[in-house]
């Protein structure tokens, strides 16, 4: 393993204990962020550890977290995430700022702030006009997207310093992050740096990967080296409390796998905890998210389905049919390394993204075509590794399936969908 791209954390992220126990380990893999060419640079052909632990001290917080930390100029090097791609994203994003406009009533002059913004979709979808529109992102290739659309961006890192050296003395009234707060290495900094640059009647408005969903769907491709932390509510309310916030309300929805979305104020705003935190916090506890048991139960059912979809393939394969990957994602990339499956198998990946087509997946070697190549050469399945939009997906390939072609999903649990059951 490479010292000076990635270490060993010693304790946890959040609240320093050294207990940190085994939670699943998936092996050494390449990083899952990346789509690559022929020339792709050296640090990127490397395997680095891909392992969960626990923090389980005594009063602790219970972060389920990543074992190792690669550094953030490996991680986000020419960075291939759009989130304007697929509909199903934008209709949450705008979703989002819908609610917002709802709870903090936008004026013109108000200061909006979206932290990881990508290429700009959600800060376009608010309906107030004359507000300060910015974004904030490290990866200067999907921000170029941010630019082109005329939104004000800061192409670096988010901390308060950063804010206020770009835009001094301007307090946020509504502040986003959405799917980015994992990838903190120190997650406490950036919720003391949210409460310093938030108005006193403003919201932040957090979405992430929750970690309930996580076991409760199997769903193992939801980790990655980019990914940091897997939360639960009981740890993000450790956390917020620290700096005097509150959640005002929860919702969970079924964005990348199954999220969480929290509205969080000031503690002095939030009197007593909305029925959706209550349930959340009840629901939480049946789970037993402090349990060896819990955890164990979920690396058996992950194993179990690593072994039914090479199952699946190899029964294929020994048909003579062809399988295709549909969508070419981060989550695709550690369910094909934790499995085992490379372009023999799976020749070739369409994807809407141009920016991806012609490149190949990290360490599996298969193609990136587009959407159009896939259906003009005709493969008999599409595995689907971004499975959680597939109710999208089925509607954009009705005549894939009219044609007699079916997908794979892999998560939940593998199951073939054709046209009698679409």
């Amino acid at each position: 393993m490479p010292k000076d791209i990635c270490k060993p954390v010693e304790n946890c992220r959040i609240c320093c204990s050294p207990e940190l126990v085994p939670v699943i380990n998936l092996g050494e893999q390449y990083i899952a962020t990346h789509f690559v060419t022929d020339d792709a640079p050296a640090f990127l052909q490397t395997r680095l550890p891909l392992e969960l632990v626990r923090c389980a001290g005594q009063g602790g917080c219970g972060l389920v977290q990543l074992k190792h930390s690669v550094v953030p100029s490996v991680l986000y090097f020419d960075y291939g995430y759009r989130s304007g791609i697929n509909q199903s994203m934008r209709d949450n994003l705008a979703d989002i700022t819908s609610k917002i406009e709802r709870l903090v009533p936008l004026k013109p002059g108000d200061t909006v702030l979206d932290i990881g913004c990508n290429d700009g979709t959600l800060l376009c979808s608010y309906q107030t006009t004359g507000i300060n529109r910015i974004g904030i992102d490290p990866s200067s290739n999907v921000l170029a997207h941010a630019r082109e659309k005329g939104l004000d961006v800061i192409n670096d890192y988010f901390s308060a310093a950063t804010y206020n050296q770009a835009r001094p003395g301007t307090k946020v009234r509504a502040i986003t992050s959405i799917a980015m707060f994992y990838d903190l290495e120190h997650p406490g900094d950036f919720v003391r740096d949210i409460s310093s640059i938030m108005s006193d009647d403003g919201v932040w408005v957090l979405e992430l990967s929750y970690l309930p969903f996580m076991l409760q769907k199997n769903s193992f491709d939801t980790i990655c080296h980019e990914h940091l932390e897997y939360y639960s509510l009981a740890t993000l309310e450790w956390l917020l409390h620290k700096e005097e916030l509150a959640v005002q309300t929860i919702e969970f929805n079924e964005i990348n796998g199954g999220s969480v979305r929290l509205f969080i104020r000031r503690g002095s705003a939030v009197e007593t905890a909305s029925a959706s935190v209550e349930a959340a916090r009840k629901s939480e506890q049946e789970l037993a998210l402090r349990d060896e048991e819990t955890f164990k139960s979920f690396r058996e059912r992950v194993d179990e389905v690593r072994t039914e979809l090479l199952r699946v393939l190899e029964t294929i394969r020994k048909r003579g049919e062809s399988v295709y990957l549909y969508g070419a994602s981060t989550k695709g990339n550690t369910i094909l390394q934790f499995c085992g499956i490379n372009n023999d198998m799976v020749p070739k990946a369409a994807d809407r993204n141009p920016d991806k087509w012609g490149r190949h997946t990290l360490g599996t070697n298969i193609e990136i075509i587009s959407e159009a190549q896939a259906r003009a050469e005709r493969p008999d399945y599409f595995l689907v590794m971004p499975w959680h939009f597939f109710s999208e997906f089925k509607e954009r390939e009705k005549d894939f399936l009219e044609s007699g072609g079916k997908f794979i999903l892999p998560l939940p649990e593998v199951r073939i969908v054709g046209k009698e059951d679409s």
